[in-house]
């Protein structure tokens, strides 16, 4: 087996994703060829994009090694996926993380099955209670729980399952580094994961929070997980996103549906309407489909009535902070909200959408033409595109253009823009925040 220097010194190239590091794998063998591979070998590798190559060419261990000896002296933990304790349903996915970190129990995904809860960070009181209540039962019942612990949602998910009396524990993936608790606010459910739980994450220690490394997260709550299951989702929110994620990873979803008219749970309830996502109205539902792969069944009438009791403190004390009551040291200096950044996103996203609907139809249409469905048509001309939205960064202006010129699928625009797969995908999960752009199949397009 390659030493886990080179698995590090891999999974730390600049630009060289969890996909390229597959193809990567799949063409080599394993780290320790790769890093003997001189360029001409990359070249011939073929997909790989002259900054991949000449990050590839760099065979300094340093970084690796600084790692390593971090890691050593913290107690932190290392899984590569040349170990056989790496968690086999996440190695199944397209995209697997080369190398994992973790933090605090050891996690049991080899012995007991996992089931991941994502929602909207902006949670009401009863999604908050939803969210913890179901984590309860299922932990309690013998499942893992998986979430991002996260404001809202995520949080109260990771929150009940650690205070479940069997202690099945919970993971929380993180979108920084192990030893980095984002956000400040949620330190206490950060020490409760250290001592009762696990902290989980593919970027190494010292790693800062930034915008793409949430969705990029997201593919391992899923890929870990035999189902997943959203409560209080806006559409095109980032938890909707995590649900087509885990439909792309063949894995089950469930939605938990609330009031007509409801924003926050619009998602949701689309979701149950495109059949996407199973109705889940309990978690005797859940034992029922996957309580086959646990060591006990549970007794469905306990587990009935520990969700429907209260577990722990109400709700209303579970729920987040509010943003302008946060501690000062919340966040550093200069530094916005990550957080804020994906809600003004989202509502931005809600904006568009609800103004594209508004739209009358053409005015050469008639009316069977607008009930009719629609058929596809060519492509208008770029001349009569309208102009780009202001606020965007230059690389997601860039994706806007390449996709208007004509590039569709992931590896067209990797072509188009230069930019490798893992910032490529995280641009376009914020433009689809925004309501820009829309990927179906993993083919792009612009939104209506």
């Amino acid at each position: 087996m390659a030493s886990r220097v080179y698995w590090l010194w891999l999974a730390t190239r600049n630009g060289v994703g969890p996909r390229v590091t597959a193809q990567l794998l799949e063409h080599f063998g394993d780290p320790e060829a790769v890093y003997a591979a001189g360029r001409g070998a990359l070249l011939l590798c073929g997909g790989l994009t002259a900054a991949q190559v000449d990050a590839l060419s760099d065979k300094s261990l340093d970084g690796a090694d600084r790692i390593l000896e971090t890691c050593a002296k913290k107690d932190y933990h290392i899984l590569t996926l040349g170990d056989s304790n790496y968690p086999d349903r996440l190695r199944h996915i397209y995209d697997p993380p080369a190398v994992l970190y973790w933090r605090g129990q050891q996690p049991l995904w080899d012995t007991r099955p996992m089931l991941s809860i994502v929602g909207t960070r902006n949670a009401s009181a009863y999604g908050l209670m939803m969210a913890e209540r179901f984590a309860y039962s299922l932990a309690e019942s013998g499942f893992l729980v998986v979430s991002g612990m996260a404001d809202g949602v995520d949080g109260a998910a990771n929150r009940g399952a650690l205070r479940a009396p069997c202690r099945a524990g919970s993971i929380a993936v993180l979108g920084c580094g192990v030893d980095i608790c984002y956000p400040i606010r949620n330190a206490h459910l950060f020490g409760d994961l250290l001592v009762g739980g696990t902290l989980l994450s593919e970027f190494p220690p010292g790693s800062e929070p930034a915008g793409w490394h949430f969705p990029q997260r997201n593919r391992i709550i899923s890929g870990l997980s035999l189902a997943t299951i959203v409560i209080e989702a806006p559409l095109n929110s980032g938890a909707l996103i995590t649900a087509r994620l885990a439909l792309d990873q063949g894995r089950d979803v469930y939605a938990a549906p609330d009031r007509l008219g409801e924003s926050r749970s619009a998602g949701c309830n689309a979701l149950i309407r495109d059949h996407e996502a199973d109705l889940l109205t309990d978690p005797v539902q859940l034992v029922r489909a996957y309580g086959g792969m646990l060591r006990e069944i549970p007794d469905e009438a306990k587990i009935d009535r520990a969700f429907r009791s209260l577990t722990g403190r109400p709700a209303k004390d579970a729920e987040p902070v509010a943003k302008d009551a946060e501690p000062k040291h919340a966040q550093k200096k200069g530094k916005p909200d990550l957080w804020r950044q994906i809600d003004e996103r989202e509502a931005r996203g809600d904006r568009r959408r609800k103004a594209s609907a508004a739209k009358p139809p053409h005015p050469e249409q008639t009316a069977s033409d607008v009930q009719r469905p629609a058929q596809h048509t060519p492509e208008p001309s770029k001349a009569g595109l309208p102009p780009l939205p202001e606020g965007l960064s230059e690389q997601e202006r860039r994706v806007l253009k390449a996709d208007r010129a004509g590039a569709r699928s992931t590896d067209q625009l990797i072509a188009a823009t230069g930019y490798p797969a893992p910032q490529l995908l995280s641009i376009v999960t914020m433009l689809e925040l925004d309501a820009l752009l829309r990927n179906e199949g993993g083919m792009i397009s612009l939104c209506e």
